[in-house]
């Protein structure tokens, strides 16, 4: 991933080091009760979307959205096959184009989240076993909470609902001055996909996505800045050294593992890749 590890982690939560696999352990259940949205990553770097990341961090707006209207385009140029179920929305709504995209590598400026603790659990120790220093984390934040303060949010900007009211039950889901050449307001919002079937990644990782309407906005910051209160969102450290056995718990205790989070055709491909020396490191959880 580069140079993200060089953006220095919000400042602005609280951080919580996990030394033990039963402080990971409990600290799971804890989120799992709370019902908190957690993202993991295998190092300590800022929450940055991909598309604001490495030799795209210093490109304009406009540079960024054409980079984005380009690759929604193509990606739906170049489909030749019906997509399945849930991926179908996919052709015709720019934001399940971004998620979909998301799931499969792409650069967006989604990113994703889980209301599984032991997901991102999982995101936070499928690399860098290689070295010792490098320490996983995981992000959490209440959810319940959002859900209030992000509609309120809008009467602060009423230019995101349809009638100009900044009534949350008239947000402008089509999200147009995001996607606007103009510089938007500073708002962040969090979507879930919410169809009767979506794509089986989404499934099984039990994803949801922020959307900030700005580029180069540190997710972290604008989520402490939306809640306001402190108690509402958290920042765990998983130690190095407990990678490996992070990844075993969670596979003979959890059943999760590499295998299980991507089980599209494309996914099965990539896990059996790792079997190779020299190809994806673990990151495999072929543990």
């Amino acid at each position: 991933m580069g140079n993200e590890s060089k953006a220095p982690p919000s400042p602005t939560w609280e951080v919580t080091e996990l030394t033990s696999e039963s402080d990971i352990c409990q600290a799971l259940i804890d989120l799992k009760g709370r019902f908190w949205l957690c993202r993991g990553q295998p190092r300590c770097y800022g929450v940055l979307p991909t598309i604001d990341r490495e030799g795209r961090r210093g490109l304009s707006r406009i540079k960024k959205l054409v980079l984005e209207r380009q690759g929604i385009d193509l990606f739906r140029s170049t489909v030749r096959l019906s997509p399945d179920t849930g991926e179908y929305a996919a052709l015709s709504d720019d934001l399940v184009a971004l998620m979909l995209l998301r799931q499969y590598g792409v650069p967006t400026r989604l990113l994703d989240w889980t209301f599984s603790p032991y997901v991102a659990a999982y995101f936070s120790v499928c690399e860098n076993d290689e070295d010792d220093k490098v320490n996983g984390e995981i992000w959490a934040f209440d959810e319940r909470l959002y859900e209030h303060e992000g509609s309120e949010q809008w009467r602060r900007f009423p230019e995101t609902t349809t009638d100009g009211s900044g009534n949350s039950d008239k947000f402008d889901l089509r999200m147009p001055t995001a996607f606007g050449v103009q510089e938007p307001n500073d708002w962040i919002v969090c979507r879930f996909y919410r169809s009767y079937k979506r794509f089986p990644r989404h499934d099984v990782q039990d994803a949801a996505y922020t959307f900030a309407a700005r580029f180069g906005r540190d997710h972290a910051e604008a989520i402490a800045k939306l809640l306001g209160k402190p108690d509402g969102y958290h920042r765990y450290v998983i130690k190095a050294e407990l990678k490996p056995a992070v990844r075993r718990m969670l596979r003979e205790k959890h059943g999760i593992w590499r295998g299980s989070l991507f089980p599209d055709v494309a996914g099965a491909a990539e896990t059996a890749n790792t079997l190779f020396p020299g190809r994806g490191k673990e990151g495999s959880g072929l543990v």
